[in-house]
C-alpha cells in the first residue's frame, strides 16, 4: 500500500461496505499546493477532479477509549518498543491476479485497542480489494478480517477478528493534552518491515475544518499507513496516514482518539 497524499483515500471496500448512497465530493488543489476536499464544487477555473464516497458505518458498540497511561510512568525507547509494538498489527489484502498472471498483494498496518478489534486508516482497507487480513508477520498468524466501522471521509476504519486475540494499546492520550514538541514515535510496516521504530517530533498540531491531524517529523513510509504513533510513555496518539508530497519530514497522523467519532 503507498502512503498516499491527503485526500487520495475514497472508495468502498468491494465485498465489505455493502449497498450504500455514495455522496459526490471534489478533490482540487489550492493557491498553496495542498489537496483539498470539499463537498462544493470549487469556483470556476479551478481544476478538480469528482469522486464518490459511500456512507459512514457507525461504530455500534464501541468499546470505551483506553485510559491514558499515568505521567509518572516513562519508559525508554526500548521498552516502549517492547510494549507498544505488540499492538501495531499486518494488513494484507488478496488482490485480483496481474496482467502477467502472479498473484498481487498489498500492505498496510493496524492498532489493536481491544482483544478483537484494530483501527486503521480506510485507505488501507480499499486498496486492500475484497479479502483482507490481519496478522503479525508471521504466516501462522494470520486471520481474514471484517469492517466493523468505516467514516470514509475522515479515513477513519474499524476492522475485526473473530478467532485471534489481539494485544490492545495500553493507553489513549487526547488531542488537547499534547504539546507542540514532545518526542513521539511511529510504529508501523514500511515496505512490509514489520513492526519498524522510527521518531522525531510532534511538529504541530492541525484542525482542517472538521478534521484534526498531528503533524510529526517521525519518518514514515509505504506501508506506514494505519500504523500507530506513541508519546514517550507509550500512549497511542495517532493513526499514521500520509505524508507531504515533495517535503521532508511533513508527515501526518489523525488522533487515535477521533476514531471514536
Amino acid at each position: 500500500m503507498s502512503l498516499t497524499h491527503f485526500g487520495a483515500w475514497f472508495a468502498c471496500l468491494a465485498g465489505l461496505c455493502g449497498i450504500a448512497r455514495a455522496e459526490t465530493l471534489y478533490r482540487w488543489i489550492d493557491a498553496g499546493g495542498a489537496t483539498r476536499i470539499s463537498r462544493d464544487q470549487p469556483g470556476s477555473g479551478t481544476p478538480y477532479t469528482a469522486f464518490e464516497v459511500p456512507d459512514p458505518v457507525p461504530w455500534s458498540n464501541a468499546p470505551p477509549v483506553p485510559s491514558e497511561i499515568a505521567a509518572d510512568s516513562r519508559p525508554n525507547a526500548q521498552n516502549l518498543f517492547k510494549v507498544a509494538s505488540q499492538s501495531v498489527y499486518g494488513v494484507v489484502g488478496r488482490l485480483a491476479s496481474r496482467s502477467d498472471g502472479k498473484p498481487a498483494a498489498m500492505y498496510g498496518s493496524a492498532i489493536a485497542v481491544t482483544d478483537k478489534l484494530a483501527i486503521t486508516n480506510c485507505h488501507v482497507i480499499e486498496a486492500a480489494g475484497e479479502e483482507i487480513y490481519l496478522g503479525t508477520g508471521t504466516a501462522e498468524a494470520v486471520e481474514k478480517a471484517r469492517l466493523v466501522a468505516a467514516n470514509y471521509l475522515a479515513d477513519r476504519c474499524v476492522i475485526g477478528v473473530r478467532n485471534m486475540d489481539l494485544q490492545p494499546v495500553a493507553g489513549i492520550r487526547a488531542f488537547d493534552a499534547l504539546e507542540v514538541g514532545e518526542t513521539v514515535y511511529a510504529i508501523g510496516n514500511p515496505s512490509r518491515l514489520d513492526r519498524t521504530l522510527s521518531d522525531g517530533l510532534l511538529s504541530a498540531k492541525r484542525v482542517m475544518g472538521e478534521l484534526r491531524f498531528l503533524q510529526t517529523s517521525a519518518p514514515i513510509s509505504p506501508g506506514s499507513s494505519g500504523g500507530g504513533l506513541f508519546d514517550g510513555r507509550g500512549n497511542l496518539i495517532g493513526v499514521t496516514a500520509f505524508t507531504l508530497k515533495g517535503a521532508q519530514n511533513i508527515n501526518f497522523a489523525i488522533p487515535a482518539e477521533d476514531f471514536w467519532k
